[in-house]
């Protein structure tokens, strides 16, 4: 397996909740790309700030790391931006503070402006613990400038309908 650190590269900050590095209230989580599979990999060991019930992650915390993933991906292997329509997430088995988990993230389908990727946390058994299917819009440059704040274009104007 050849792993590529994944990082903003890209010229502006972003101060992402789940992966920059530099935002000290976020979850710092760093993912990789695997050229030979063609998916983004990630170790993930909750910590007590994502406690959910005192021994289990927060749901939300694993769906965030889930839906980073799946960003990442489109990143990595379509290069280009996208952003979350819409995430699906089973939750099969719990994931347990201070444990290592496996996370995968890989493109199902690719049509214009629409990305169907899945994502899964497994334990170390190769059990899979946690599963999302998202929808992304893919971003033109005059929204992916807006996004990242160098645009004119209002947000509130990206629907399900402009895709």
């Amino acid at each position: 397996m050849s792993r590529k650190l994944l990082e903003n590269t890209f010229g502006f900050d972003s101060s992402c909740f789940v992966c920059d590095p530099e935002n000290e209230g976020g979850m710092r989580q760093r993912f990789y790309y695997d050229d030979e599979s063609q998916r983004v990999v990630a170790d993930f060991e909750p910590t007590v700030v994502l406690s959910g019930a005192p021994n289990y992650a927060h749901g939300g915390a694993s769906m965030a790391v889930l839906d980073d993933a799946m960003a990442w991906i489109i990143i990595a292997a379509k290069e280009r931006f996208g952003v979350t329509r819409r995430v699906e997430t089973d939750f099969v088995r719990p994931v347990t503070l201070g444990r290592a988990y496996a996370v995968e993230a890989w493109v199902e389908s690719y049509e214009d402006r629409s990305i169907e990727a899945r994502a899964e946390i497994r334990d170390p058994k190769g059990r899979v613990c946690v599963s999302a299917k998202g929808i992304y819009t893919v971003l033109t440059l005059d929204e992916a400038e807006a996004a990242i704040g160098i645009g004119a274009r209002d947000s509130s104007s990206y629907t399900k309908d402009s895709v």
